[in-house]
């Protein structure tokens, strides 16, 4: 495997341990319909960071993340990159 492959890889792990910790903190919900898709709930997410914070040594998420820095970074980028509402049903509501 390339070095680029593996890099892109390691990123996107990084993105769905993040995603993870803020659905789990409730900044994010996942659609009930596409799984795969996540939007916000208007949740603060300062919420997402202290999660994050409270389970780095415990859940060992330093194996994903570099330090506690890189993780908050990587949860408010997807927190950041998260739709408002699922797109996929938004579009499916749109064609009626």
């Amino acid at each position: 495997m390339g070095g680029t492959k593996r890099l892109m890889e390691e990123i996107e792990a990084k993105r769905d341990k993040a995603t993870a910790i803020a659905v789990k903190a409730g900044v994010l919900e996942r659609c009930e319909y596409h799984e795969d898709i996540v939007f916000e709930t208007g949740e603060d997410v300062v919420e997402a960071y202290r999660r994050g914070n409270a389970r780095f040594e415990t859940d060992s998420l330093g194996r994903f993340f570099d330090s506690r820095r890189e993780m908050t970074d990587y949860i408010k980028e997807v927190v950041n990159d998260a739709a408002m509402e699922c797109w996929c049903c938004e579009k499916l509501r749109g064609e009626d």
